[in-house]
């Protein structure tokens, strides 16, 4: 799931609504053992603990689901009828619990001609079954209820309308397949299978998981449309979307003589822009192909069907989206494999999800676009999980914001596989990735991070403990700082240098990594890498040139913050070049400031007038980013938002002592 940002497009959705509807590296320095694995066994304590206390009944295994929806958009309600097949992973199971929440009223619950007793809590049941079943054994129940869904997490079910009727849509991540529909609702339990037999007015389109088997019209006003899909899925992952909808398909060729159908369900008024950018998506699905194996649902299809949260999700083999961006597209689609295909086994691990997907979409820049682009996207990750509140395994998930935090879930998640990338090298970091998308124990069911560590650790060929440990199951990063001294006689010159760092947290005390450090001056540079395992690492370097600069990490493999009090260094602030750009909601700009200076940092319209200033006073030594919002709300903090400007070039202009910074910028609303 991707949340969108961009609050001139949620504002457009809203205005459909009507009025009364729902809301190279040198050498390599210091290698050292590897880390202590001092926190190993408490990050595997406390992964093991969450999961002793997951939900769901666990004395069933489900099988099979089948949804019989009735869609009253008079009254905003549903009626249904749920079929559930499951095995008894117990001897003697007298009783299964479900989950329903309490908005939902049951009718009746039937065990072939048997009327089950039940007993009714806020968001569960208990049904007494017919007759005690054994270990093994498979048994059905079918659910009678009707009601008005209630709207927990991000929404679960809307009632909604547009000018051309209604619009209707179903997001149940994390907790919310509860809200309108009886089930096991756990990720950890997959169904090997799901129908979805949707019933409402005729006029509306309904999209939902897996094949369209057949639309039928009742004679009556409405039509019945049932999806068929063969593929273990999870109860979040299971959606409906109903509206007037325009349809149209792409093809993905994938051999000779086969094909992929990309179907898209569209409001009309949004046709022309869809049909000008969602065919994209065929080159992100030839990319992620390339890269993680072939797509897990060939036998079905992929699409996507507008709905009207501001953001999407990646329902099942049609993700459910209010933003045709190329961003969220693929990072929807690469929620197929990892997310959909591979879920995490309990929320706490949601990271290899949302993490896999955020580090997707820079994978898909790289080869669409080039090495410059996926750095320009994870400069602005790094950025953002510098923010990262907690350890990337998330202890408390009782709060659906914090469990979905941007900076932590998303952005620090993709950083990890970035700085994972770099420690492994490319070639193998890439045969885990494809190996763990392949791996028949994870492939249509559920992991953990310490899955995906053995098959990272498989490739690499030693221990990535130190990695897991401090990146997953701790907190923060590290500030870096290099002093260094350089003495020649004009041929050789020889460096004696110290890197400190500092965490600001216990866990960990100190973070071990590879650390590139680049040395230049007029006669070159040469890049070498110290491996970095204690709170100061002294080395020593020779070169064939007099180094003039000294930079830590130059190339942003790191999640870090680099402070240098070396006088030799650099003297003046650095600007970079702002990402995104162009943008539409806003954007991040980022200060390296090598020394503690007075720094101005303004945004100027082309006449060169003055429209906002991001900071005007002193910036301590280390890298500092600035947002600048023309207009947006939202998610932007309220400190951090300017007046609506129009469309256009403007221009971020830094001013201190010895530097006078320009960079220039799109901003399209």
């Amino acid at each position: 799931m991707k949340r969108w940002k961009c609050a001139l497009w949620a504002a457009g959705l809203a205005s459909l609504l009507t009025p009364g509807s729902k809301a190279g590296l040198a050498s390599v320095l210091t290698p050292g053992a590897a880390a202590d694995d001092g926190c190993s066994s408490k990050g595997r304590y406390i992964a093991r603990t969450m999961q002793a206390a997951s939900a769901g009944d666990q004395r069933i295994d489900v099988s099979y689901y089948r949804l019989d929806l009735r869609v009253e958009t008079q009254t905003s309600s549903l009626r249904g009828a749920v079929d559930l097949v499951a095995a008894s992973l117990v001897d003697s199971l007298a009783s299964v619990t479900l989950d329903l929440s309490s908005t939902m009223i049951i009718d009746s619950v039937r065990q072939q001609a048997s009327l089950l007793p039940l007993t009714r809590y806020p968001s569960s049941f208990t049904v007494q079954l017919a007759r005690t079943y054994r270990r093994g054994e498979a048994f059905s129940l079918r659910v009678y209820y009707h009601g008005t869904p209630g709207a927990t997490g991000f929404g679960s079910f809307v009632f909604a309308s547009i000018p051309e009727g209604a619009w209707i849509w179903s997001l149940s991540q994390p907790y919310g397949a509860r809200d309108w529909w009886p089930c096991k609702d756990h990720p950890l339990d997959k169904a090997d299978s799901v129908d979805v037999v949707v019933t409402c007015a005729n006029g509306l389109k309904a999209g939902s998981n897996g094949r369209l088997v057949s639309v039928r019209d009742n004679a009556d006003g409405t039509s019945t449309h049932t999806w068929a899909e063969r593929y273990p899925i999870s109860t979040y992952l299971v959606s409906i979307a109903i509206a007037p909808y325009v349809a149209f398909s792409n093809w993905y060729k994938y051999g000779p003589s086969d094909s992929l159908e990309v179907l898209n369900y569209i409001l009309p008024q949004h046709l022309t822009q869809a049909q000008e950018t969602l065919p994209k998506t065929v080159d992100m699905l030839r990319i992620f192909s390339g890269l993680y194996g072939p797509y897990p649902f060939l036998k079905e299809k992929y699409g996507h069907s507008e709905f009207g949260w501001s953001g999407a999700m990646e329902h099942q083999t049609m993700t459910s989206t209010s933003t045709f961006a190329e961003d969220v597209i693929s990072h929807e689609l690469a929620h197929q494999w990892f997310g959909d295909m591979i879920t995490c086994q309990t929320w706490q691990e949601l990271w290899l999800n949302e993490g896999f997907a955020t580090y997707s979409e820079a994978l898909y820049r790289e080869a669409q676009y080039g090495t410059d682009y996926y750095r320009a996207l994870i400069r602005y990750r790094l950025s953002d999980a510098l923010a990262a509140q907690g350890s990337l395994f998330v202890i408390d998930t009782t709060s659906v914001s914090a469990l979905f935090a941007r900076s932590r879930v998303y952005s620090k998640g993709a950083s990890v596989l970035h700085m994972l990338r770099h420690v492994m090298g490319d070639t193998l970091f890439f045969r885990a990735l494809r190996t763990y998308a392949g791996d028949p124990r994870f492939r249509y069911g559920t992991a953990r991070t310490a899955d995906f560590q053995e098959i990272c650790e498989t490739a690499y060929g030693r221990s990535l403990g130190f990695f897991f440990n401090q990146w997953v199951y701790g907190e923060k990063y590290p500030r870096y700082t290099l002093r260094w001294d350089a003495t020649g006689d004009g041929s050789h010159w020889t460096i004696e240098a110290r890197l400190d760092q500092e965490t600001g947290t216990a866990t960990p005390p100190v973070f071990v990594m590879p650390v590139d450090i680049r040395f230049s001056g007029a006669g070159g540079d040469t890049t070498v890498v110290v491996w970095n395992s204690r709170n100061s690492e002294s080395f020593t370097v020779t070169l064939p040139f007099k180094p003039e600069r000294a930079e830590v990490d130059p190339e942003q493999w790191i999640l870090r913050e680099v402070s240098n009090p070396n006088p030799t260094l650099a003297d003046v602030p650095i600007l970079e070049q702002n990402y995104p750009n162009p943008f539409n909601w806003g954007t991040t700009l980022a200060i390296q400031n090598p020394r503690r200076s007075r720094v101005s940092l303004t945004i100027h319209n082309i006449l060169g007038q003055q429209i906002a200033s991001l900071h005007n006073g002193v910036l301590e030594p280390g890298v500092h980013t600035f947002q600048w919002s023309p207009g947006a709300t939202g998610w932007i903090p309220e400190a951090t938002r300017d007046r609506p400007v129009a469309s256009g070039v403007y221009f971020c202009r830094l001013v201190s002592d010895g530097a006078h910074i320009t960079r220039s910028m799109l901003y399209i609303r």
